[in-house]
Protein backbone atom coordinates (compact mmCIF):
# COMPACT_ATOMS: atom_id res chain seq x y z
CA UNK A 1 0.00 0.00 0.00
CA UNK A 2 1.27 3.14 -1.27
CA UNK A 3 0.04 6.95 1.21
CA UNK A 4 -1.68 9.43 -1.74
CA UNK A 5 -1.84 12.73 -1.23
CA UNK A 6 -4.97 13.38 1.06
CA UNK A 7 -3.24 10.88 3.67
CA UNK A 8 -0.05 13.31 4.12
CA UNK A 9 -2.56 16.17 4.14
CA UNK A 10 -4.32 14.77 7.29
CA UNK A 11 -1.07 13.62 8.69
CA UNK A 12 -0.08 17.28 7.89
CA UNK A 13 -3.41 18.21 10.22
CA UNK A 14 -1.95 16.15 13.24
CA UNK A 15 1.74 17.21 13.04
CA UNK A 16 0.19 20.98 13.29
CA UNK A 17 -1.92 19.62 15.95
CA UNK A 18 0.96 18.67 17.77
CA UNK A 19 2.93 21.46 17.37
CA UNK A 20 0.53 23.52 18.80
CA UNK A 21 0.13 21.14 21.82
CA UNK A 22 3.33 22.50 23.09
CA UNK A 23 1.44 25.71 24.07
CA UNK A 24 -1.52 23.69 24.74
CA UNK A 25 -1.21 20.41 26.19
CA UNK A 26 -4.31 18.82 25.26
CA UNK A 27 -4.54 18.73 22.08
CA UNK A 28 -1.61 16.38 21.93
CA UNK A 29 -4.25 13.86 22.91
CA UNK A 30 -6.27 15.12 19.88
CA UNK A 31 -3.08 14.22 17.66
CA UNK A 32 -2.58 10.97 18.95
CA UNK A 33 -6.31 9.90 18.38
CA UNK A 34 -5.85 11.58 14.98
CA UNK A 35 -3.45 9.52 14.02
CA UNK A 36 -4.61 6.38 15.12
CA UNK A 37 -7.92 7.11 13.18
CA UNK A 38 -5.51 8.35 10.03
CA UNK A 39 -3.93 4.97 10.42
CA UNK A 40 -6.78 2.71 10.63
CA UNK A 41 -8.37 4.34 8.27
CA UNK A 42 -5.53 3.89 5.56
CA UNK A 43 -5.44 0.16 6.27
CA UNK A 44 -9.35 -0.06 5.91
CA UNK A 45 -9.27 1.89 2.59
CA UNK A 46 -6.27 0.17 1.23
CA UNK A 47 -8.08 -3.34 1.99
CA UNK A 48 -10.88 -2.22 -0.01
CA UNK A 49 -8.79 -0.50 -3.00
CA UNK A 50 -7.40 -4.17 -3.29
CA UNK A 51 -11.13 -5.76 -3.70
CA UNK A 52 -11.53 -3.21 -6.29
CA UNK A 53 -12.82 -5.65 -9.17
CA UNK A 54 -10.93 -4.49 -12.04
CA UNK A 55 -10.53 -6.03 -15.57
CA UNK A 56 -7.88 -5.51 -18.04
CA UNK A 57 -7.72 -6.79 -21.96
CA UNK A 58 -4.56 -5.90 -23.58
CA UNK A 59 -4.72 -6.14 -27.35
CA UNK A 60 -1.42 -6.14 -29.17
CA UNK A 61 -1.03 -4.92 -33.30
CA UNK A 62 -0.99 -8.34 -35.12
CA UNK A 63 2.52 -7.35 -36.71
CA UNK A 64 5.58 -5.15 -34.65
CA UNK A 65 8.49 -4.03 -36.75
CA UNK A 66 11.44 -3.09 -35.74
CA UNK A 67 11.76 0.71 -36.58
CA UNK A 68 7.83 1.16 -37.09
CA UNK A 69 5.37 2.64 -34.93
CA UNK A 70 3.07 0.12 -33.65
CA UNK A 71 -0.17 0.61 -31.44
CA UNK A 72 -1.17 -1.06 -28.28
CA UNK A 73 -4.61 -0.65 -26.78
CA UNK A 74 -5.68 -1.86 -23.23
CA UNK A 75 -9.24 -1.95 -21.95
CA UNK A 76 -10.38 -1.18 -18.49
CA UNK A 77 -13.55 -1.77 -17.18
CA UNK A 78 -14.24 -1.89 -13.42
CA UNK A 79 -18.05 -2.18 -11.80
CA UNK A 80 -16.59 -0.27 -8.66
CA UNK A 81 -14.89 2.86 -11.23
CA UNK A 82 -12.49 5.58 -9.45
CA UNK A 83 -8.90 6.39 -10.43
CA UNK A 84 -6.54 4.03 -11.29
CA UNK A 85 -2.42 4.22 -13.16
CA UNK A 86 -1.22 2.14 -14.81
CA UNK A 87 2.59 1.25 -15.66
CA UNK A 88 3.40 -1.03 -18.85
CA UNK A 89 6.72 -2.59 -17.90
CA UNK A 90 7.93 -2.76 -21.40
CA UNK A 91 11.13 -4.77 -22.76
CA UNK A 92 14.14 -2.52 -23.37
CA UNK A 93 14.31 -4.12 -26.76
CA UNK A 94 10.13 -2.83 -27.06
CA UNK A 95 10.87 0.56 -25.42
CA UNK A 96 13.39 2.14 -23.65
CA UNK A 97 11.29 2.84 -20.94
CA UNK A 98 8.23 2.03 -19.01
CA UNK A 99 4.94 3.58 -19.88
CA UNK A 100 2.76 5.31 -17.57
CA UNK A 101 -1.17 7.16 -17.41
CA UNK A 102 -3.74 7.78 -15.31
CA UNK A 103 -7.39 6.66 -15.82
CA UNK A 104 -10.29 7.78 -14.34
CA UNK A 105 -12.63 4.54 -13.97
CA UNK A 106 -16.60 4.88 -15.09
CA UNK A 107 -18.76 2.51 -13.18
CA UNK A 108 -20.12 -0.17 -15.75
CA UNK A 109 -17.92 1.65 -18.56
CA UNK A 110 -15.03 0.25 -20.55
CA UNK A 111 -12.34 3.01 -20.89
CA UNK A 112 -9.65 2.67 -23.30
CA UNK A 113 -5.91 3.64 -22.83
CA UNK A 114 -3.93 3.83 -26.19
CA UNK A 115 -0.27 4.18 -26.24
CA UNK A 116 2.97 4.18 -29.35
CA UNK A 117 5.52 2.20 -29.06
CA UNK A 118 8.72 2.22 -31.90
CA UNK A 119 10.19 -1.80 -31.28
CA UNK A 120 14.01 -1.25 -31.22
CA UNK A 121 15.54 -5.04 -31.81
CA UNK A 122 14.36 -7.66 -33.80
CA UNK A 123 13.48 -11.00 -31.82
CA UNK A 124 10.96 -12.23 -29.38
CA UNK A 125 11.04 -10.57 -26.41
CA UNK A 126 8.98 -10.47 -23.03
CA UNK A 127 6.23 -7.81 -22.40
CA UNK A 128 6.56 -7.34 -18.46
CA UNK A 129 3.49 -7.26 -16.26
CA UNK A 130 0.88 -4.84 -16.35
CA UNK A 131 0.90 -3.07 -13.02
CA UNK A 132 -1.50 -0.34 -11.60
CA UNK A 133 -2.51 1.22 -8.87
CA UNK A 134 -6.13 1.12 -7.53
CA UNK A 135 -7.05 4.62 -5.72
CA UNK A 136 -9.00 3.94 -2.47
CA UNK A 137 -13.07 4.91 -2.24
CA UNK A 138 -11.64 7.27 0.58
CA UNK A 139 -8.51 8.26 -1.50
CA UNK A 140 -6.01 7.82 1.27
CA UNK A 141 -4.31 4.93 -0.12
CA UNK A 142 -2.93 3.06 -3.23
CA UNK A 143 -2.79 -0.37 -3.82
CA UNK A 144 -0.67 -1.59 -5.90
CA UNK A 145 -1.35 -5.22 -8.01
CA UNK A 146 -0.63 -7.20 -11.40
CA UNK A 147 -3.61 -7.45 -13.48
CA UNK A 148 -1.89 -8.51 -16.46
CA UNK A 149 0.93 -11.72 -16.56
CA UNK A 150 4.09 -11.18 -18.95
CA UNK A 151 3.82 -12.52 -21.72
CA UNK A 152 5.77 -12.81 -25.69
CA UNK A 153 5.87 -10.29 -28.10
CA UNK A 154 7.56 -10.96 -31.67
CA UNK A 155 9.50 -8.36 -33.30
CA UNK A 156 9.96 -8.90 -37.05
CA UNK A 157 12.44 -6.87 -39.30
CA UNK A 158 11.91 -4.13 -41.55
CA UNK A 159 9.09 -5.32 -43.87
CA UNK A 160 8.09 -2.38 -45.83
CA UNK A 161 9.78 0.29 -47.95
CA UNK A 162 9.55 3.83 -49.59
CA UNK A 163 11.37 5.12 -52.41
CA UNK A 164 12.87 3.23 -54.98
CA UNK A 165 12.98 0.30 -52.69
CA UNK A 166 9.43 -0.35 -52.32
CA UNK A 167 8.34 0.51 -55.85
CA UNK A 168 11.03 -2.49 -56.72
CA UNK A 169 8.81 -4.65 -54.21
CA UNK A 170 5.85 -3.57 -55.51
CA UNK A 171 6.86 -4.56 -59.21
CA UNK A 172 8.52 -8.18 -58.04
CA UNK A 173 5.13 -8.98 -56.19
CA UNK A 174 2.95 -8.39 -59.15
CA UNK A 175 5.60 -10.85 -61.50
CA UNK A 176 5.15 -13.27 -58.47
CA UNK A 177 1.51 -13.04 -58.55
CA UNK A 178 1.58 -13.25 -62.56
CA UNK A 179 0.53 -10.12 -63.40
CA UNK A 180 3.49 -8.93 -65.66
CA UNK A 181 4.38 -11.44 -67.56
CA UNK A 182 7.90 -11.34 -69.08
CA UNK A 183 8.58 -12.31 -72.87
CA UNK A 184 11.22 -15.08 -73.34
CA UNK A 185 13.38 -15.49 -76.62
CA UNK A 186 14.73 -18.08 -77.94
CA UNK A 187 14.20 -22.15 -76.30
CA UNK A 188 14.93 -23.01 -72.37
CA UNK A 189 17.25 -25.13 -72.06
CA UNK A 190 16.64 -26.60 -67.98
CA UNK A 191 15.01 -30.01 -68.27
CA UNK A 192 11.24 -30.17 -68.03
CA UNK A 193 9.76 -33.99 -68.73
CA UNK A 194 10.04 -36.82 -71.37
CA UNK A 195 7.85 -37.09 -74.23
CA UNK A 196 7.64 -39.43 -77.45
CA UNK A 197 9.53 -38.10 -80.25
CA UNK A 198 8.08 -36.59 -83.14
CA UNK A 199 8.93 -35.97 -86.26
CA UNK A 200 10.12 -32.41 -86.57
CA UNK A 201 11.88 -32.42 -83.09
CA UNK A 202 15.66 -31.52 -82.96
CA UNK A 203 17.36 -34.81 -83.10
CA UNK A 204 19.57 -33.38 -80.53
CA UNK A 205 16.64 -33.00 -77.85
CA UNK A 206 16.41 -36.99 -77.89
CA UNK A 207 16.77 -39.05 -74.73
CA UNK A 208 18.84 -42.52 -75.57
CA UNK A 209 19.09 -43.94 -72.18
CA UNK A 210 15.29 -43.87 -72.26
CA UNK A 211 14.86 -44.86 -75.78
CA UNK A 212 16.34 -48.37 -75.17
CA UNK A 213 14.79 -49.00 -71.84
CA UNK A 214 11.02 -48.13 -73.76
CA UNK A 215 11.83 -49.45 -77.50
CA UNK A 216 11.28 -46.38 -79.21
CA UNK A 217 12.66 -43.02 -79.69
CA UNK A 218 11.81 -40.92 -76.52
CA UNK A 219 12.95 -37.12 -76.58
CA UNK A 220 13.51 -34.57 -74.06
CA UNK A 221 11.12 -31.61 -73.02
CA UNK A 222 12.62 -28.56 -71.82
CA UNK A 223 11.45 -25.24 -70.62
CA UNK A 224 13.14 -21.52 -69.59
CA UNK A 225 15.39 -21.54 -67.03
CA UNK A 226 14.02 -20.54 -63.57
CA UNK A 227 15.80 -22.57 -61.82
CA UNK A 228 19.13 -20.45 -60.62
CA UNK A 229 20.77 -20.77 -57.18
CA UNK A 230 20.77 -17.88 -54.64
CA UNK A 231 22.74 -18.12 -51.50
CA UNK A 232 22.05 -15.17 -49.40
CA UNK A 233 24.94 -15.29 -46.38
CA UNK A 234 24.55 -13.45 -43.55
CA UNK A 235 27.59 -12.39 -41.11
CA UNK A 236 26.47 -13.03 -37.51
CA UNK A 237 29.77 -12.32 -35.95
CA UNK A 238 31.23 -9.89 -33.56
CA UNK A 239 31.61 -6.93 -36.25
CA UNK A 240 27.51 -6.70 -37.03
CA UNK A 241 26.94 -5.99 -33.55
CA UNK A 242 27.51 -2.75 -33.55
CA UNK A 243 24.59 -0.37 -32.94
CA UNK A 244 23.84 2.94 -35.32
CA UNK A 245 20.02 4.77 -34.57
CA UNK A 246 18.92 1.87 -32.67
CA UNK A 247 19.35 -0.75 -35.07
CA UNK A 248 22.69 -3.33 -35.27
CA UNK A 249 24.53 -3.87 -38.50
CA UNK A 250 22.92 -7.58 -38.73
CA UNK A 251 18.91 -5.72 -38.55
CA UNK A 252 20.13 -3.65 -41.59
CA UNK A 253 21.62 -6.94 -43.09
CA UNK A 254 18.71 -9.16 -42.09
CA UNK A 255 16.09 -6.68 -44.00
CA UNK A 256 18.01 -6.43 -46.78
CA UNK A 257 18.47 -9.81 -47.03
CA UNK A 258 14.37 -10.62 -46.79
CA UNK A 259 14.21 -7.71 -49.51
CA UNK A 260 16.28 -9.47 -51.40
CA UNK A 261 14.55 -12.96 -51.61
CA UNK A 262 11.36 -10.88 -52.38
CA UNK A 263 12.74 -10.38 -55.49
CA UNK A 264 14.39 -13.08 -56.46
CA UNK A 265 11.82 -15.37 -55.64
CA UNK A 266 9.62 -13.48 -58.44
CA UNK A 267 12.42 -14.26 -60.84
CA UNK A 268 12.28 -17.75 -60.23
CA UNK A 269 15.77 -18.46 -58.29
CA UNK A 270 16.03 -20.93 -55.45
CA UNK A 271 17.15 -19.20 -53.00
CA UNK A 272 18.58 -20.24 -49.46
CA UNK A 273 19.52 -17.86 -46.79
CA UNK A 274 22.24 -19.35 -44.10
CA UNK A 275 23.78 -17.17 -41.04
CA UNK A 276 27.03 -18.03 -39.59
CA UNK A 277 29.32 -16.77 -36.99
CA UNK A 278 32.09 -18.95 -35.22
CA UNK A 279 29.67 -21.89 -36.75
CA UNK A 280 26.74 -22.10 -39.29
CA UNK A 281 23.72 -20.54 -36.89
CA UNK A 282 20.87 -21.38 -39.35
CA UNK A 283 19.35 -22.60 -43.05
CA UNK A 284 16.74 -21.51 -44.37
CA UNK A 285 15.07 -22.67 -47.90
CA UNK A 286 12.91 -19.99 -49.50
CA UNK A 287 9.78 -21.01 -50.58
CA UNK A 288 6.97 -19.53 -52.92
CA UNK A 289 4.13 -18.28 -51.07
CA UNK A 290 5.97 -19.27 -47.73
CA UNK A 291 7.63 -15.54 -46.84
CA UNK A 292 5.89 -15.45 -43.93
CA UNK A 293 7.61 -19.03 -42.74
CA UNK A 294 11.12 -17.42 -43.73
CA UNK A 295 10.38 -13.89 -41.84
CA UNK A 296 9.59 -16.22 -38.69
CA UNK A 297 12.59 -18.60 -38.66
CA UNK A 298 14.79 -15.49 -38.90
CA UNK A 299 13.18 -12.70 -36.83
CA UNK A 300 15.12 -13.53 -33.76
CA UNK A 301 18.93 -13.37 -35.58
CA UNK A 302 20.65 -11.83 -33.31
CA UNK A 303 24.86 -11.60 -33.47
CA UNK A 304 27.47 -13.56 -31.91
CA UNK A 305 30.51 -11.43 -29.96
CA UNK A 306 32.77 -14.45 -31.71
CA UNK A 307 35.53 -14.00 -34.43
CA UNK A 308 33.39 -15.15 -37.72
CA UNK A 309 34.51 -18.50 -39.41
CA UNK A 310 35.36 -16.94 -42.68
CA UNK A 311 37.67 -19.70 -43.06
CA UNK A 312 35.25 -22.50 -43.63
CA UNK A 313 32.84 -20.84 -45.84
CA UNK A 314 33.36 -22.30 -48.97
CA UNK A 315 32.92 -25.60 -47.75
CA UNK A 316 29.66 -24.30 -45.75
CA UNK A 317 28.82 -23.09 -48.82
CA UNK A 318 29.14 -25.79 -50.91
CA UNK A 319 27.54 -28.06 -48.20
CA UNK A 320 24.25 -25.52 -48.44
CA UNK A 321 24.69 -25.56 -52.45
CA UNK A 322 26.60 -27.85 -54.41
CA UNK A 323 25.52 -27.19 -57.92
CA UNK A 324 26.89 -23.37 -59.40
CA UNK A 325 24.87 -20.38 -57.21
CA UNK A 326 25.01 -16.43 -56.93
CA UNK A 327 26.07 -16.62 -53.31
CA UNK A 328 25.66 -12.87 -52.19
CA UNK A 329 27.66 -12.30 -48.28
CA UNK A 330 26.73 -9.84 -46.21
CA UNK A 331 29.55 -8.59 -43.66
CA UNK A 332 31.58 -5.62 -42.36
CA UNK A 333 35.20 -5.64 -42.89
CA UNK A 334 36.65 -4.09 -39.37
CA UNK A 335 39.49 -6.43 -39.09
CA UNK A 336 42.55 -6.64 -41.48
CA UNK A 337 43.33 -10.13 -40.10
CA UNK A 338 39.84 -11.61 -41.01
CA UNK A 339 39.94 -9.52 -44.10
CA UNK A 340 42.57 -11.41 -45.29
CA UNK A 341 40.80 -14.81 -44.36
CA UNK A 342 37.60 -13.41 -46.29
CA UNK A 343 39.91 -12.78 -49.33
CA UNK A 344 40.77 -16.10 -49.58
CA UNK A 345 37.72 -18.13 -49.07
CA UNK A 346 35.71 -15.54 -51.49
CA UNK A 347 38.64 -16.21 -54.25
CA UNK A 348 37.84 -20.20 -53.40
CA UNK A 349 34.55 -19.62 -53.79
CA UNK A 350 34.35 -17.65 -56.86
CA UNK A 351 36.06 -20.72 -58.90
CA UNK A 352 32.73 -22.07 -58.55
CA UNK A 353 29.86 -19.85 -57.68
CA UNK A 354 29.18 -16.14 -58.74
CA UNK A 355 30.28 -14.30 -55.54
CA UNK A 356 28.69 -10.17 -54.41
CA UNK A 357 30.12 -9.12 -51.44
CA UNK A 358 28.26 -6.10 -49.73
CA UNK A 359 30.44 -4.58 -46.97
CA UNK A 360 28.44 -2.74 -44.90
CA UNK A 361 30.69 0.84 -43.50
CA UNK A 362 30.92 1.27 -40.17
CA UNK A 363 29.93 4.45 -39.00
CA UNK A 364 32.32 5.13 -36.01
CA UNK A 365 35.51 3.50 -38.43
CA UNK A 366 34.31 6.22 -41.09
CA UNK A 367 34.18 9.10 -38.59
CA UNK A 368 37.74 8.37 -37.26
CA UNK A 369 39.23 8.22 -40.85
CA UNK A 370 37.62 11.30 -41.71
CA UNK A 371 37.02 13.25 -39.51
CA UNK A 372 39.94 15.98 -37.33
CA UNK A 373 41.39 14.25 -34.58
CA UNK A 374 41.01 16.92 -31.39
CA UNK A 375 43.31 15.13 -29.17
CA UNK A 376 46.80 12.66 -29.29
CA UNK A 377 44.09 9.89 -28.83
CA UNK A 378 41.97 10.64 -31.13
CA UNK A 379 44.75 10.88 -33.82
CA UNK A 380 46.22 7.65 -32.59
CA UNK A 381 42.56 6.15 -33.91
CA UNK A 382 42.65 8.27 -37.18
CA UNK A 383 45.41 6.45 -38.11
CA UNK A 384 44.42 2.66 -36.82
CA UNK A 385 40.96 3.59 -38.91
CA UNK A 386 42.47 4.70 -42.00
CA UNK A 387 44.97 1.82 -42.38
CA UNK A 388 41.30 -0.20 -41.84
CA UNK A 389 39.61 1.65 -44.56
CA UNK A 390 42.67 1.33 -47.40
CA UNK A 391 42.62 -2.19 -46.55
CA UNK A 392 39.39 -2.67 -47.34
CA UNK A 393 40.11 -0.75 -50.67
CA UNK A 394 42.54 -2.91 -51.19
CA UNK A 395 40.54 -6.10 -50.57
CA UNK A 396 38.05 -5.01 -52.73
CA UNK A 397 40.65 -4.41 -55.35
CA UNK A 398 42.12 -7.98 -54.95
CA UNK A 399 38.58 -9.33 -54.99
CA UNK A 400 37.52 -7.68 -58.29
CA UNK A 401 40.44 -9.20 -59.98
CA UNK A 402 39.30 -13.30 -58.93
CA UNK A 403 35.96 -12.24 -60.18
CA UNK A 404 34.23 -10.67 -57.01
CA UNK A 405 31.93 -8.32 -56.87
CA UNK A 406 32.51 -6.03 -54.09
CA UNK A 407 30.01 -3.39 -53.05
CA UNK A 408 31.24 -0.89 -50.09
CA UNK A 409 28.05 0.95 -48.95
CA UNK A 410 26.63 3.09 -45.65
CA UNK A 411 23.74 1.55 -43.97
CA UNK A 412 20.42 3.34 -45.74
CA UNK A 413 22.13 2.37 -48.87
CA UNK A 414 22.65 -1.78 -48.10
CA UNK A 415 19.12 -2.83 -49.82
CA UNK A 416 18.94 -0.81 -52.50
CA UNK A 417 22.73 -2.10 -53.75
CA UNK A 418 22.15 -5.23 -52.99
CA UNK A 419 18.91 -5.62 -55.20
CA UNK A 420 20.74 -3.70 -58.02
CA UNK A 421 23.39 -6.09 -57.51
CA UNK A 422 21.57 -9.22 -58.13
CA UNK A 423 19.20 -7.26 -60.76
CA UNK A 424 22.47 -6.16 -63.10
CA UNK A 425 23.36 -10.25 -62.73
CA UNK A 426 20.10 -11.35 -63.51
CA UNK A 427 20.51 -9.85 -66.60
CA UNK A 428 23.83 -10.57 -67.68
CA UNK A 429 22.41 -14.51 -66.86
CA UNK A 430 19.18 -13.75 -69.08
CA UNK A 431 21.19 -12.08 -71.58
CA UNK A 432 23.96 -14.77 -71.93
CA UNK A 433 22.07 -17.88 -71.16
CA UNK A 434 24.89 -19.21 -68.05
Amino acid sequence: MIPAARAFQVAGLALVLLTVAVVVPGLAAVALVADVVLLVAGFVDGWRAQRRPLSVVRAWPPLMVQGSVATVELRFESAAGGRVEAREALHPGLAAHPIRQPLRLESGRPSLWRYDVVPRRCGQHVAGPLTVRVLGPWGLVWAQREVLPPEPVRVYPQVRWEGRVGRLLVLAHRRELGLAPVRRRGLGAEPYGLKEYRVGDPPNKIHWKASARHGRLIAREETWERGRRLVIVLDCARAMASVQDERSKLDHALAAALALARVALSCGDHIRIAAFSDRLERVVNVERRALARVYAALFDLQPRLTEPAFATLPESIAAIEPRRATVVLFTSVVDLAAAEVLKESLVVMARRHRVVLLNLEDVELSRLAYGVPASMAEAYAKVSAMGIVLGNRRLGQRLSHSGVRVITTAADQLTWEALDSYLELFEQRRRTGG
